[in-house]
């Protein structure tokens, strides 16, 4: 968002919601976790994702596609809500979802603006074969440093934002603009959810104004480093 001094609202943001751990992103690919096996070679469709040829399963969502969105109204300034489907040329399909820069934030701000606490999630249903550990990624993009983190949660649909059950990702100041993947950061390593067999919810819910996201990806396999579109 802009104008922001840097520093101030992402500064509030992660003392608000807690903060495990912030990424470091390059072009479709991260400085964190293992990036020995891009691609995996062969998959076959399973129930609750792809499994990977040595055993490993992949869940992947279209972002606007697979999951349905709940959006207070955007600052008048920008207007409609606060989490919208848009286009862009460079994401999966074609468009992708978006918090427009300057439409307002959880904690009560739209870019230099005070405002009232404006909050948007997208809800998708996962479902799981095989219970596990699994590491969380999101192909998004980001608008500058006052815009790039989103928060994910599980299994907590219906329930007020707690910042204990919240997991911020994203965040970084490179430049230019682009799209990159960001896991949840722990310890400088991509988190590992556990997931019992069945289905669960997940939750993608705004912070800051600015950022767009476009694919969402839950494996098993640790090492994993998504790329490109993972289409």
């Amino acid at each position: 968002m802009t104008p922001c001094p840097r520093g101030s609202l992402p500064f509030l943001l992660l003392v608000a919601w807690g903060v495990l751990g912030v990424s470091c992103s390059r072009d479709d690919a991260v400085d964190a976790g293992r990036d020995d096996r891009p691609g995996q070679g062969v998959t076959r469709d399973v129930k609750g994702g792809v499994e990977f040829a040595d055993g490993f399963k992949r869940i992947r969502f279209e972002a606007e596609r697979d999951g349905r969105i709940e959006s207070d109204d955007a600052h008048p300034d920008v207007g409609g809500k606060l989490m919208r489907v848009v286009d862009d040329a460079d994401a999966s399909g074609g468009k992708c979802i978006e918090v427009p820069d300057k439409a307002g934030t959880p904690i009560g701000k739209a870019g230099s603006k005070d405002d009232i606490a404006r909050h948007a999630r997208a809800v998708y249903k996962v479902k799981v074969e095989a219970a596990g550990s699994y590491t969380f990624w999101c192909r998004r993009k980001w608008l500058d440093a006052c815009g790039d983190t989103l928060a994910v949660r599980f299994d907590r649909e219906g329930q007020p934002r707690d910042s204990k059950t919240e997991f911020l990702f994203g965040g970084s100041d490179s430049k230019p603009v682009r799209w990159a993947w960001s896991p949840v950061s722990e310890g400088g390593q991509p988190r590992q959810f556990y997931l019992s067999a069945g289905e669960h919810t997940m939750e993608i819910l705004n912070l800051e104004d600015g950022p767009r996201f476009d694919v969402l990806v839950l494996t098993d396999d640790p090492g994993y480093v998504p790329q490109g579109k993972e289409e």
